[in-house]
């Protein structure tokens, strides 16, 4: 699989995870899924800035109402929810422990921004508290 993200939503992401620091951003990501030649392409059209009700540096999780609202939107608007993103303001981009112990959406990508540098990845749940990098291309 691969996610495509375009550059101004790459900026969008990581404007938004530098107004947050030192805790962590998170948001939610939805565009449109098709098969290129056999392969799975998912490419991103949509960036939705969350709240992170736990204003943790280490964790984060979007409040029920606000990612109901948001899924709601995504159906109305014929989008398909990819995934999810958050930053790691102290860390590097790969999946934490907090994160293989608190992700529960089974095949969708997750984009983790670190900070410090700045650097971003992605990966596919693939079940519970196991992740796997999934290919990111910024066009």
């Amino acid at each position: 699989m691969t996610l495509i993200l375009h550059s101004k939503d790459f900026e969008t992401i990581v404007s938004h995870c530098k107004e947050e620091e030192p805790i962590e951003a998170c948001g939610i990501i939805a565009g449109q899924i098709r098969n290129c030649d056999g392969k799975i392409v998912k490419e991103v059209h949509r960036i939705y800035r969350c709240k992170n009700k736990l204003h943790s540096p280490i964790e984060y999780k979007i409040g029920a109402e606000e990612q109901l609202r948001i899924f709601s939107e995504i159906n109305d608007n014929c989008l398909d929810l990819l995934g999810f993103y958050h930053s790691h303001p102290n860390t590097s981009s790969n999946p934490s422990k907090i994160d293989e112990k608190r992700a529960n959406y089974v095949g969708y990508s997750y984009l983790i921004l670190s900070l410090h540098p700045i650097k971003i990845s992605s990966w596919i749940l693939e079940q519970q508290g196991f992740f796997t990098k999934e290919k990111l291309n910024i066009i």
